[in-house]
């Protein structure tokens, strides 16, 4: 935002003696010369001429001062020009342009401050030109002091009406700068004002109505922020930012749609801008669409590989996805980048407690806590690592501690919850389930955990009313169906026990327990056709449990299906040898098969395994038994 300098040529004063006379007036036409080498165009050539003027006459201040123009602002020899522009002042104290244009030189090399001291000498100077004015506003602008810049700028147009357009933009940039100022100390109000006068002075200033959308979003005013980013992008249709920033703003309103095509044309205008992957990536995670989030992710990192957030980001998608080692791979980069994220411990340490590693986990808490001794969930999440080691006083205690932090915390209720029941405290449980109802009403698995606790404690009506509560909340509760339908069993509602059997294996149709359950109804109410179908599922998807095998042995055994029900129980007793019912089961059907000899060898097998147990009364009633088949 330099002025392009003026050149200027003042006339000597002469000497008294011819020959000096002479030297002077070829120095004055080699200045001369200059000038008209420099308005062709002709730099080398001016140069050389105001190098022979000086040569001829070393005290020309003119010709230093010209030469420190055509080195600062057509060779860029920065140094040398202020070399120059020294000489001349030393020869000329009150040469106010040398001082200007050293000043340019100094501003040039980054040296606002002695730029600054430059402007100021010349001013004292001569205080009547606005180029003085201008540029020394450019210098306080590099300073970001855009109150000193904006006082130039004005001081500018109030001396000069001729540069008041092009002085109009600087004074535009340098309240809109300042906003940008504002906004980073806190001062949002202060900075929606400048943006304001930045558009008063310049309207067509589409940075300042994108930036304005920026703080209008900041504070809530996400439709205002829309219509900013409409403006800037009516002025200025490839500005990628706008795009971005009014894809934001939408993504905040929900309007999801909306803003995934924002941020798709910004991508278009600026395939490299990393903050439109990363961003559009949030909401197709939003959307629950994860692999198109993760590409996304993965752009924005290729084109930002430091980004922190990013990772984090990937990494909460791929837990989600279920992809823990990849989340904890991400998690680690991040933290590489920045070990003091807090927050990124508790993540990993979740992460870690999904593969198992609970130790790990506790660790990560511990880091997390190091760093935020205040984060109440912290607490919480290596109370939940402790609980699956089995330190159930260990994870109370840190739940007691997250509560003294937020009393208000309703996972902690619910955690401190499972680890009271898991110590058998199971009205201190039934308490703590019923306050994190009280905080979350809509807490659907506080509901189911409470339910499970009143079962435990013989309510079974009490029970039913929890899951029923929790079904309403969340229709998708699998655990609340499963158990529910355990409770009528008990109850020995068979029907209801199916129907809920039924909705959870409509959730999870790869649950060989809820086959099994459903199938153990349908066996109570003697559909052992029924039974056996499901038994024959649950085999189907998982057959190392010997008491499916069992089961539909002995519904085959009630529907005549006696080599079947030989086939089944020779399984369920490969897979459990030790097993009394199951040999009693195969010596009736050996018997009624008419192999005495089988049913012997298996009830005295039953009678042996009895007495060991200590069972002395089975043992005895089989040895009876024994006794007449022989």
């Amino acid at each position: 935002m330099i002025s392009q300098p003026t050149t200027f040529k003042t006339t000597s004063k002469l000497g008294n003696v011819e020959t000096q006379e002479n030297y002077y007036m070829n120095a004055e036409e080699f200045l001369n010369q200059g000038l008209n080498h420099s308005l062709q165009g002709d730099y080398q050539e001016a140069n050389a001429a105001y190098t022979q003027a000086i040569k001829l006459n070393p005290n020309f201040a003119e010709a230093y001062h010209n030469r420190g123009i055509i080195l600062t602002d057509q060779l860029k020899d920065y140094r040398g020009a202020i070399a120059d522009f020294n000489r001349a002042i030393e020869i000329n104290p009150n040469f106010a342009t040398a001082y200007y244009h050293r000043g340019n030189a100094h501003y040039f090399l980054g040296d606002y401050q002695g730029a600054i001291a430059d402007y100021n000498q010349a001013l004292e100077i001569d205080p009547n030109l606005a180029q003085f004015y201008h540029s020394r506003g450019n210098a306080y602008f590099a300073l970001e002091k855009y109150d000193k810049a904006i006082a130039d700028y004005i001081q500018t147009i109030e001396t000069s009406t001729q540069l008041a357009d092009n002085i109009n933009i600087d004074i535009a940039n340098a309240y809109h700068n300042r906003g940008v100022v504002c906004f980073e100390k806190g001062d949002r109000q202060g900075a929606i004002a400048d943006f304001q006068q930045a558009l008063q002075w310049y309207p067509n200033f589409a940075a300042a109505y994108s930036n304005r959308g920026n703080i209008h979003h900041i504070l809530g005013n996400f439709k205002e922020a829309i219509a900013d980013h409409d403006r800037a992008l009516q002025l200025d249709p490839k500005l990628a930012e706008a795009y971005h920033n009014r894809g934001n703003a939408h993504y905040s309103l929900e309007n999801y749609q909306s803003a995934i095509a924002d941020y798709n044309r910004a991508l278009e205008i600026n395939p490299r801008f990393a903050g439109a992957y990363y961003n559009r990536g949030l909401v197709l995670a939003h959307l629950k669409e994860y692999h198109r989030a993760i590409e996304d992710f993965n752009q924005a990192l290729k084109f930002n590989p430091d980004d922190v957030q990013a990772y984090c980001e990937r990494g909460l998608v791929r837990s989600t996805l279920e992809d823990y080692e990849g989340a904890i791979a991400d998690y680690d980069r991040a933290l590489q980048e920045n070990p003091t994220l807090a927050l990124v411990y508790g993540f990993r340490a979740n992460a870690l407690r999904r593969l198992g590693d609970y130790q790990g986990a506790i660790e990560d808490s511990n880091r997390l806590l190091q760093l935020n001794p205040s984060l109440a969930e912290g607490y919480c999440d290596r109370a939940a690592a402790r609980r699956s080691l089995g330190d159930h006083k260990g994870a109370i205690k840190d739940y007691d501690r997250a509560l003294q932090i937020n009393d208000q915390l309703a996972a902690a209720y619910y955690g401190r919850g499972i680890a009271r029941e898991a110590l058998k405290d199971l009205q201190g449980a039934i308490d703590d389930n019923t306050q994190a109802i009280e905080l979350v009403p809509e807490f659907s698995q506080a509901y189911c955990n409470r339910g499970n606790t009143r079962r435990l404690l013989g309510d079974e009506q009490g029970a039913i009313a929890d899951y029923n509560q929790a079904l309403k909340i969340n229709p998708d509760l699998i655990e609340a169906y499963y158990n529910r339908g355990s409770t009528h069993y008990a109850l020995e509602a068979y029907e209801s026990a199916i129907a809920d059997y039924t909705q959870a294996l409509q959730i999870n149709p790869q649950s060989a327990a809820f086959y099994s359950d459903r199938a153990n109804a349908r066996y109570a109410l003697e559909d052992y056709q029924g039974a056996i179908e499901d038994y024959s599922r649950a085999i189907a998807i998982d057959s190392s449990f010997a008491e499916d095998w069992y089961n539909r042995g002995r519904s085959r055994s009630l529907l005549g299906d006696l080599q079947g029900a030989l086939t089944d129980l020779n399984q369920a007793l490969q897979l459990q040898p030790h097993w009394a019912s199951a040999y009693i089961l195969r010596a009736d059907v050996y018997q009624n098969l008419g192999d005495s000899q089988g049913a012997i060898a298996d009830f005295q097998k039953s009678a042996d395994l009895y007495y060991q147990e200590g069972n002395v009364q089975y043992y005895q009633q089989i040895m009876e038994l024994i006794q007449q088949l022989q």
